[in-house]
């Protein structure tokens, strides 16, 4: 950042302003009252109240008028405290200098708490140069003298080629500890709860609550004792119950994060025990299963051996997952934390279930405790789950209804006390008898009458009560500011799978092996296609006997009456066929649409012969299929059009392997030349209520959105069964048959076709219903922005959509002026949920029905 920028991609600040202190006397709380006001009021009034012998004027109006200066300087110097902006313009300077300036202005993005005026630490590095920073939500940013001159947060070792992490070797020397530790921090984020006092003046100079005991004064003026010193005590007693909820909440979050535990770490070349808060980014660390049940200290990427690791706290998803092991990975790559995540970083806060250290025999290093080697990405407050814990902290603070209501609200009861304050003033002064300081009260407590001191606690209350309801219904609100929007939504957007449908998955059968559309009971199918279903799959067994996985495959496993062993070998139970060996897996990825294993089985002569398997989107496959049936797309559209999902798969046969070619098999060889092996078809009923719920909110004059991952024409049946689409017809944009021609809105059996940007945009969306693929929303983002903004509202269906084009649509809808709800359930949702207005998120084991009985929340 400049002097008064921040970096444009920073998530969290949106500017920085640099400012010094003036001095005290020069601050805009002393010097206009000091140097103007006070002596005004002396040079005004007083000759006339201590000139000897002279009628003196009236000392109300002298009081009055000093009471007016003294109260105006107040305001002044409680502004500073109620805002950063005004502190900023009354008692510092701007300096547009780096090395000369001492405090900082930063302004978050929205929804990420507020904005803070903080100090700017001054520290020598190791070349002897004066190092700048500051923490601002407990992030530490820091200053580029050589580069961009800009503040920016510290950039972890996230970005660097996987062969930069699989050779590394931690540090060596205790000066690279002590420089790592300098730049990156420590592992360390503790959370200093505040003293009761500490926290109750913040409350006490809230503008509210100052204006609260202002009115208190002024009834006590007018001489109402009893009521004023009631209300006092009652506004006294909320806000240190307040203070005390905010205590206990601190409390409990500073209980959520991790632990200290002891911790193998490989510095110094050799392996040493540290306390898992002094683990600095860049270490090499030994991770594995604990008797202890110790949680991931901080976000690690696996580097040799595989671990099944609980991700429930931090994602809300209950099937555990698989990490994979970057060890037999290109070295050219890039790490991207985002897309390589879910399969190859453990994240800090999550808890490892099962791991599989490096085998013994294999080269390089090896942790003496037997764990499996990671290196340590990000610490502290800089990992996923220290997000977690900033967004709770600093996210929004005040359980408020909408302000700018209530703020208008009060303006329309304004001009009816000023007009009533006028009146009695203009009539009051007409009879010079009257007391003017009693005249001055009674209008000031008309003015005053307009925000009652009962009006914080009922906006709060309204909140609460919402809170405590929702709580009984077993809807826990993590945000309370989006409790208004809820009232005010236009657009409900719903995830298909596990949303609007069950998890329990059926599979039908497998279709594309015979003539036409008949559709094989597994009983029936050929030995290959057994082979492929066993074996293409990421499923694990843990200690207890468990199988742990994506529920499809165990849908899968379980129809085909394969069982799975703790040393990655299937084995049939009802099938006279040799077992399995699982060799390699090439993890699914919502990006390659597909998944890749290969595998061994030893034949009757005990050869043990190799075999390559794969299954995923049947568009995705048909490119690496030597032989498929000519109607091969016909059927897998005609079963997704009945709401399937389906699932190509590919099979081959590579015979005898050495052990070498083993480990350096990529997936470009076993994603070719593939044997087509059926189409298997699984199908997720809806929900049991799905239906009524749709049509309530239907009902109410809500406008429903399907976003889903699934194909196109899966999600249209789902859609058309709760009553999404109520037109006949459906277009889906689709690409050309072939390259050059333009892209079209084509309808299910073609015999409808229109180009993607028709002349008019009513052509389109009068007598026909839109389903747009992520493809397909690509592509009109790149050839027309504009038009596809206005596109959007008109779209029912959004299919194969990837967890950032989620994201895309509801931002899309926002900015369009719609208030938007998201329901989801699984990970993939979480950035869209977080966007929208309202984000519903289901859990996975809620109660099936709210009990009659009421409990507490």
């Amino acid at each position: 950042m400049a002097a008064a920028a921040a970096a444009p991609e920073d998530e969290l600040v949106s500017s920085v302003t640099l400012y010094r202190r003036r001095p005290r006397l020069l601050r805009g709380t002393v010097l206009p009252f000091a140097a103007g006001l006070y002596p005004a009021w002396l040079w005004l009034w007083g000759p006339r109240l201590w000139a000897a012998g002279e009628a003196a004027g009236p000392p109300e109006a002298a009081l009055l008028a000093l009471g007016a200066i003294a109260a105006l300087q107040l305001l002044t110097a409680l502004a500073g405290l109620w805002s950063v902006h005004a502190e900023c313009a009354l008692s510092c300077v701007r300096e547009p200098c780096p090395q000369k300036a001492t405090l900082a202005k930063v302004v978050p993005t929205p929804n990420n708490g507020s904005v803070e005026l903080v100090p700017i630490h001054r520290e020598q590095g190791e070349d002897g140069q004066e190092a700048l920073s500051f923490e601002f939500q407990k992030i530490k940013y820091s200053y580029e003298i050589h580069g961009k001159k800009q503040f920016l947060p510290v950039a972890f070792p996230v970005e660097h080629p996987l062969g930069f992490y699989q050779n590394s070797r931690g540090f060596q020397e205790e000066q690279e500890i002590r420089e790592a530790e300098r730049k990156y921090g420590n592992n360390k984020a503790e959370m200093v709860v505040p003293e009761f006092l500490e926290l109750f003046k913040e409350r006490a100079t809230a503008p509210f609550f100052v204006f609260q005991v202002f009115c208190v004064g002024l009834w006590c003026l007018d001489e109402f004792w009893y009521y004023s010193v009631f209300t006092l005590s009652m506004l006294v007693a909320f806000e240190a119950s307040l203070v005390q909820q905010q205590l206990r909440n601190l409390s409990e979050i500073r209980r959520m994060g991790n632990k200290p535990y002891m911790i193998q770490v490989y510095r110094n070349r050799k392996w040493r025990p540290i306390s898992s808060d002094e683990i600095i980014a860049g270490d090499i660390v030994s991770i594995g299963r604990s008797p202890q049940e110790n949680l991931v200290p901080c976000d690690l990427l696996l580097l040799r051996g595989r671990c099944v690791v609980d991700e429930a706290m931090l994602t809300g998803e209950s099937v555990p997952q698989m990490k994979e092991p970057v060890e037999g990975l290109s070295p050219e790559r890039v790490l991207d934390v985002g897309a390589d995540g879910r399969l190859h970083v453990l994240f800090g806060g999550t808890r490892v279930i099962q791991h599989l250290p490096p085998p013994r025999a294999s080269a390089g290093l090896k942790p003496v405790d037997n764990g499996c080697l990671a290196y340590a990405l990000r610490t502290g407050f800089n990992t996923s789950q220290g997000k977690l814990l900033r967004t709770i902290l600093f996210g929004v603070k005040r359980v408020t209804a909408n302000n700018l209501e209530t703020f208008i609200f009060i303006l329309f009861l304004l001009v009816f006390a000023i007009a009533a304050a006028a009146y009695v003033w203009i009539q009051g002064t007409k009879d010079p008898r009257r007391n003017q300081y009693r005249l001055f009260l009674e209008c000031a407590l008309i003015l005053t009458s307009v925000v009652p001191p009962e009006l914080p606690i009922e906006l709060s209350l309204a909140v609460n009560t919402s809170l405590i309801a929702l709580a009984k219904l077993y809807v826990y609100c993590t945000e309370p500011f989006r409790i208004p929007f809820a009232g005010k939504v236009q657009v409900c957007c719903f995830d298909k799978t596990g949303t609007l449908t069950s998890d329990h998955l059926v599979v039908r059968g497998v279709a594309g092996l015979r003539e036409g559309k008949e559709v094989l009971p597994v009983s029936e199918i050929p030995l290959e296609t057994h082979r492929a279903i066993a074996c293409c799959h990421s499923l694990v067994q843990l200690e207890d006997g468990s199988i742990v996985g994506d529920p499809l495959e165990k849908a899968m496993l379980t129809a085909v009456d394969w069982t799975l062993t703790r040393d990655e070998k299937v084995f049939p139970r009802s099938l006279k066929t040799p077992g399995m060996r699982i060799h390699q897996r090439f993890h699914f990825s919502s990006a390659l649409k597909r998944m890749a294993v290969l595998a061994s089985l030893e034949n009757a002569s005990g050869e043990i012969r190799y075999l390559a398997a794969v299954k995923g989107a049947p568009e995705t496959l048909h490119a690496m299929l030597s032989q498929c049936p000519s109607n091969y797309h016909e059927i897998h559209r005609e079963f997704s059009h009945e709401g399937a999902r389906v699932l190509a798969l590919g099979y081959k046969e590579l015979g005898a392997l050495s052990h070498q070619q083993v480990r350096e098999m990529k997936r470009e060889s076993l994603e070719c030349d593939l044997r087509f092996v059926g189409f298997i078809l699984v199908s997720s009923p809806l929900k049991a209520d799905s239906k009524a719920v749709i049509r309530e909110i239907q009902s109410a004059s809500h406008h429903v959105v399907m976003i889903t991952g699934d194909s196109p024409l899966t999600a249209c049946h789902v859609a058309r069964e709760l009553h999404f689409l109520q037109k006949e017809k459906i277009l889906i944009l689709q690409p050309p048959e072939q390259p050059g021609l333009p892209w079209q809105w084509r309808s299910w059996d073609g015999s409808v076709a229109l180009p993607a940007f028709p002349d008019s945009l009513r052509d389109l969306t009068g007598p026909f219903e839109l389903c747009l693929t992520g493809e397909g929303l690509e592509q009109l983002r790149l050839r027309d922005r504009e038009r596809l903004l206005r596109l959007i509202p008109h779209i029912r269906v959004f299919a194969r959509v990837a967890p950032k084009q989620k994201e895309f649509v509801i931002t899309a809808l926002k900015s369009l002026g719609y208030c938007t709800l998201m329901c989801g359930d699984g990970t993939n949702d979480v950035g869209a949920l977080k966007h929208a207005d309202v984000g519903v998120a289901l859990l996975a084991n809620a109660p099936e029905r709210v009990p009659e009985r009421k409990r507490r929340p």
